[in-house]
């Protein structure tokens, strides 16, 4: 069972898996029982290998293990996070790897990165629709304002059609590596009992978007990656259904009015 000091929020010894799901992109996850969820992370094991989203501070060691069962740590090139928090990044002692270097949105390197004492200075930016290819695999970056942070972003990997949406998608619950039945009405609950979102406008601008790329697999960073022929239920469901901030945050009432 996870240790959870509960004043810092620090997570602790949650054991972590890791499964290829598709031509060398390896879903690397742990089950955090307190928050009822997976926080995953994504190694892309290419020419330039990319780690996708750290885990937070203190699952970094096992994390770091599992990447260390694909590839040399000395060998990853790049550490991403697609918005500003601690799950995205907090396990930044990945970037003390040798050569390794950071990539964040455009606007991630404005309104943090660039602001904050102690912060990584030699990072890489992108805005949207810029590119980065790491070998075979080429990387779009995608700008997604507010679903759910101000700076966020996602990623379409264009050889292999693999989506990584950051918070959309996702799923609670200890998921599959790879998830074949719907569970999209879960998706909506966990988004109105967190609140995370302010307006399902972004969201369904954002969804509409993705749902072009038509992608072959969608790897969330909470719950199970999504093939393509349940995709579209999880599209279905945030077009037609309402799930944004009606004052509950984290299962908490706030009164709102």
């Amino acid at each position: 069972m996870p240790e959870v000091n509960k004043e810092y929020r620090v997570v602790k010894d949650v054991s972590t898996s890791i499964s290829e799901i598709t031509d060398g992109i390896y879903r690397i996850s742990g089950f955090v029982k307190e928050f009822g969820i997976t926080f995953n992370q994504f190694l892309i094991n290419d020419e330039k290998p990319t780690l996708i989203h750290t885990g937070p501070i203190g699952m970094y060691q096992e994390v770091e293990a599992r990447v260390k069962e694909v590839i040399p740590l000395d060998k990853l090139s790049y550490v991403s996070f697609l918005h500003f928090e601690s799950d995205e990044w907090g396990g930044m002692e990945f970037l003390n790897a040798p050569g390794v270097k950071l990539l964040c949105s455009d606007l991630s390197s404005k309104l943090n990165l660039t602001g904050w004492s102690g912060m990584r200075a030699d990072h890489i930016s992108f805005w949207d629709n810029e590119t980065l290819k790491t070998g075979k695999k080429t990387l779009r970056f995608i700008m997604t304002p507010h679903v759910h942070h101000w700076d966020s972003m996602m990623v379409f990997e264009e050889t292999t059609k693999s989506l990584f949406p950051s918070d959309l998608f996702i799923q609670p619950g200890v998921n599959k590596p790879v998830e074949s039945t719907d569970l999209s009405e879960s998706m909506i609950g966990l988004y109105r009992g967190a609140g995370i979102f302010a307006s399902e406008t972004p969201v369904r601008q954002t969804t509409k978007r993705l749902a072009k790329l038509n992608p072959e697999m969608v790897f969330p960073m909470h719950g199970s990656c999504i093939g393509k022929d349940m995709f579209p239920k999880y599209v279905d469901a945030l077009m037609k259904q309402e799930f944004a901030y009606s004052g509950l945050l984290l299962g908490q009432k706030l009164e709102v009015g």
